[in-house]
Formats: C-alpha cells, structure tokens, sequence
C-alpha cells in the first residue's frame, strides 16, 4: 500500500511540473509575460531595441494614395514596428503599435482590425511582452514620445502614463479634436494630466548630450516629428515617423499623398529633412517600409 502510494505521488508530481512548464510556454508564446520584478542597469552607451508591433494590409487604392503604385513598390504591406532607446542616463520609447496589449492577449490567433476601408492590421505580439523579455515594465520608461497621433502609432499610449511625454502642442490639439477619423483617442484617454514637456523648438535634446534627438517635421499631421540617434558603432540614424511611407516615395520623387494634413507643409518638411540628412551624414529608416525592417535586427538583439 505504501509503494502505491509513493507511487502515485510520483505520477501526479510529474503531472503537475508538466502542465507548470506548458503552461510557461503557453504564457510565452501568447505574450503573456509576466512583467520583471527590477528593471536592467543602465547600458554604458546608447542602445536602440525595434519591436514587432504588427503589420499592416494595404489595398490597391491604399498604395496608390502614397503617388506609388503597387508594381512600383513590389511589397505593399506596412512594418509596424516600436522602439525602445535606452541612454545612460535613461529611457525613451518611440511609437506604440496599432492594437492595444489587452486586445492583442484576448485573441489566441493575433489580433485584427480595420484601421480604414484601405488598411487591416494584425498583430501577435505584445509590446508588454517584449520589453519584459529584456527586463523592462513600461512604468520603468523614463520618457515617450510618438511621431505622431495617427491609429497606427499609439495603440499603448496609456501604459506610458507615468512616464514623462515630450509632446508638440500641435500634435496635442489635433490627438483631442472632435471628430477627428485619423486617432483614436481611446488610446490615450490616460494621458491628458500626464506629466509632459511641451516641445516648442525644432529640435530637443533628450538627454542634453546630442545623442537623441526630436526634430520638428510637420504635414503629415499638425506636429509630427522624427527621431536622430548617433549610435556609438551604427552611427546616425533617423527614424522616420511618416514622412515617407514607401522608400519609392523617396528615390521616384513622388509628390505627398493629398490626405495629409498639410500637403505643402509636407513637401517642405521632406525637403529640410533631406538637406539635413546630406549635411549630417545620417541613414534614414523608414519605418513602415515592410523590407527594410524584415533585415533589421530585432529584440533581443539591439543596435549600439
């Protein structure tokens, strides 16, 4: 009887650890993590981390709104891509994704939705998720800021409502006017008395030592802008926001799409950030650019 029962608790012990480490690898693989008890220690020079934060579906007549066509381009699906820059002296993330974290963990296949009657998205990772698998919870992020106000930018603004948002007042305006079909001010509903550094200048210094950088480059929205890193061994690049969608906006010359906010305030700003980036020598990352981004490195892994 007692080899029996010894026996038997052996058998349900084993069953126990099984079901434990299956269901770890269920939480794992759903985007379920759960979140790391203490943030990493500061790096020693400024690293960038790019998430996966989704794709987008882009109809024939979604394409073609960019002056492209789809036989110009080849690839028309979009990149969503987030990002996480973590300074010595800090952290800023950049961009946040199209659905929202609980919508994306409620679906077991990915989540869907419809963005506009051109454009579906689907996502099957959390943004959660994948700061936790480098030790980050989003209360740990010192700073955020998005390109701009746009669904496909901001989906989880409001998990970054105790960090500090360095925001254009344009753009603020615009993210709360009514009936305004280009945001979701769902999204955000967190951040209206959130701690925030109004960006009235061209361009702001993050962290005051001319490694980040937020550059005014209005149009597309009322406030939209880009962002400068001058990575120790990448060395600079711009992540572009929305200035361009395509790369053969960029190399056909192709003309601003007509739904933005301000066509001509868009040709200008194409046309300084151009001269800024011949002047500097800095690499523009487009960042919808579907390709572009499938080579780029993914976290874990990051650029220094």
């Amino acid at each position: 009887m007692l080899d029996r029962r010894r026996s038997w608790l052996r058998c349900v012990s084993g069953t126990g650890l099984a079901l434990l480490v299956l269901l770890a690898w269920h939480q794992g693989t759903s985007g379920a993590q759960t979140a790391p008890a203490t943030k990493p220690p500061a790096p020693k020079s400024l690293r960038l981390y790019i998430f996966d934060c989704g794709v987008l579906t882009v109809s024939r007549a979604g394409t073609e709104r960019y002056n492209v066509t789809p036989e110009e381009v080849g690839e028309t699906r979009f990149s969503v891509p987030c990002f996480l820059v973590a300074h010595p002296r800090g952290t800023l993330m950049w961009d946040l994704g199209v659905i929202p974290d609980a919508t994306v963990e409620a679906a077991a296949q990915g989540a869907r939705s419809e963005v506009n009657p051109a454009v579906s998205a689907v996502v099957r990772r959390t943004l959660k998720s994948q700061l936790a698998q480098i030790g980050y919870n989003p209360a740990d992020i010192t700073y955020f800021a998005i390109s701009h106000a746009h669904i496909d930018h901001t989906a989880n603004m409001n998990q970054f409502a105790a960090s500090t948002w360095l925001a254009r007042p344009a753009e603020r305006m615009f993210m709360w006017q009514e009936n305004n079909p280009r945001v979701n001010p769902t999204f955000y509903t967190e951040l209206k008395t959130s701690k925030t550094v109004k960006l009235d200048q061209d361009e702001y210094d993050v962290f005051r030592d001319g490694q980040v950088i937020l550059k005014a480059a209005p149009g597309h929205t009322p406030g939209h802008q880009v962002l400068i890193l001058k990575l120790p061994s990448t060395g600079r690049v711009m992540l572009s926001g929305d200035l361009y969608h395509y790369p053969q906006e960029r190399t056909l010359h192709r003309a601003p799409p007509e739904n933005e906010f301000s066509v001509q305030q868009s040709a200008a700003s194409r046309e300084t950030i151009e001269e800024y980036l011949q002047k500097t020598k800095t690499v523009l990352w487009i960042e919808h650019d579907f390709v572009a981004d499938a080579k780029l490195k993914k976290s874990p892994a990051y650029y220094e």
